[in-house]
């Protein structure tokens, strides 16, 4: 299946590739990733996607394929994949929060999404470069655990990773688009949120100094 995601690409690509395709449990809700050594291309899947579709399956396999080598790309099967990965959230379990996290969530839920954003897995992470991020994949927002100290901080993390849950992506030649205007223009209703992005800035420089000491 992947050989044939990779031709139906690129059929007059006559570079030979050797296609390997590995499930895995390391994985969360319906996540992938793609790697190239040498010759051999290989995917990583969640054992959940031995129970979906092959063409949304190959389409998932062709858009990692046109972003490991960066090169446009567009089938009605990536579509189908894309349509998919943007309903998924529906048959993810929500199994995981945290007592801080869910608080925040409900009451940027309240105020900017009227309480109708569904609660995804909410978790903690140990990270510095990457304060948040939502994983479609997995309907998980992650938070790091620095943003603790920082309600208002967090808030704003927060926001942020609800708001890409909410538009979702949109895609072009395999690619994928998560900062649209109309993410953008939501993302400016959170209040100072120029003066937040400073303290932001500041703050990643704090906690990365003291890591550098042991300190954190």
């Amino acid at each position: 299946l992947l050989e044939q995601a990779y031709r139906d690409l690129w059929p007059d690509d006559d570079r030979a590739y050797t296609f390997l395709i590995k499930h895995s449990g390391k994985f969360s809700g319906y996540n992938a990733n793609i790697r190239r050594v040498s010759g051999t291309i290989t995917i990583g899947m969640a054992k959940q996607w031995r129970s979906v579709g092959a063409d949304i399956r190959k389409g998932l396999m062709q858009h990692l394929l046109v972003k490991l080598l960066k090169r446009d790309g567009h089938t009605m099967e990536m579509d189908l994949y894309t349509s998919f990965l943007r309903h998924v959230h529906i048959a993810v379990p929500k199994t995981k929060t945290h007592p801080v996290l869910a608080d925040s969530f409900d009451r940027l839920n309240d105020v900017f999404f009227g309480g109708l954003l569904e609660k995804p897995n909410l978790e903690l992470s140990d990270g510095v470069n990457t304060l948040g991020h939502y994983n479609y994949g997995a309907d998980t927002i992650c938070i790091t655990k620095h943003l603790l100290q920082r309600p208002d901080l967090l808030d704003y993390v927060m926001y942020h990773e609800m708001l890409h849950k909410h538009h979702k992506f949109s895609s072009k030649n395999g690619r994928s688009h998560h900062h649209t205007p109309a993410f953008r223009a939501d993302e400016r209703k959170f209040p100072e949120a120029e003066r937040l992005e400073g303290e932001l800035s500041r703050f990643v420089t704090k906690i990365t100094r003291r890591k550098w000491f042991g300190l954190a």
